[in-house]
C-alpha cells in the first residue's frame, strides 16, 4: 500500500470510528480537558486495530513532533477561529457568521486530513499484535502525551469503536 493509499485508509477508519455512539465525546474529552491531539489517538487506534501494529512510544512521539506544528498552528488555530464565532464578537452569531463558521469548519476538517495522511506515513512496516491490547497500548502512548490523562474509559470508548466492525 503507498503512502497515498495508507493516508486515505486512515482518513476513512477515523471517520467510521469518529461517528460511533460515544466516541466523538470521548474524543472532545480527552481533547478539551487533557489536550489530547484527536489526529494522533484516531492514528494510533489504526495502528493497532486496522494494522496490528503495537507503537513504541518512541514512534509516537516523532508521529507527535513530525505534525505538532501543523496541529498547533492550523488545526487549532481554526478550531479557535470556529468555537469564538459561536458566541462573538459582534457581529457573530448571526446568519452571516454562521455561514463563515461552517466555511471555517470544513477548512478545519480539511486541515486535520492532511495531519491523518501524514501520520499515516509514519506507520511502521511491521505487524506486531493484533485487537485490543496493540490499540489500547497505542491510544494510552498517544494519550500520554498530553497532560493529567486520567480517562481511561474514553480511550476505551475509542480502542472498542476502532475494534468493532
Amino acid at each position: 500500500m503507498t503512502d497515498g493509499d495508507m493516508g486515505g485508509a486512515l482518513w476513512r477508519f477515523a471517520l467510521e470510528v469518529y461517528r460511533k455512539p460515544g466516541v466523538a465525546d470521548a474524543c472532545l474529552l480527552l481533547q478539551d480537558r487533557h489536550g489530547c491531539n484527536v489526529p494522533l489517538l484516531l492514528f494510533a487506534a489504526w495502528a493497532g486495530a486496522e494494522r496490528g501494529v503495537l507503537l513504541t512510544a518512541d514512534e509516537v512521539a516523532t508521529a507527535s513532533s513530525v505534525v505538532g506544528a501543523w496541529h498547533g498552528e492550523v488545526v487549532e488555530a481554526l478550531r479557535a477561529v470556529r468555537r469564538r464565532l459561536k458566541h462573538g464578537p459582534p457581529p457573530a452569531p448571526d446568519n452571516a457568521t454562521a455561514k463563515l463558521r461552517a466555511q471555517i469548519q470544513a477548512v478545519e476538517i480539511d486541515a486535520e486530513r492532511i495531519e491523518l495522511e501524514t501520520l499515516a506515513g509514519f506507520l511502521p512496516e511491521r505487524r506486531d499484535d493484533i485487537g485490543i491490547t496493540a490499540t489500547l497500548a497505542n491510544l494510552a502512548l498517544a494519550a500520554a502525551l498530553a497532560e493529567n490523562i486520567e480517562s481511561s474509559d474514553s480511550l476505551r470508548t475509542i480502542a472498542n469503536a476502532a475494534l468493532s466492525p
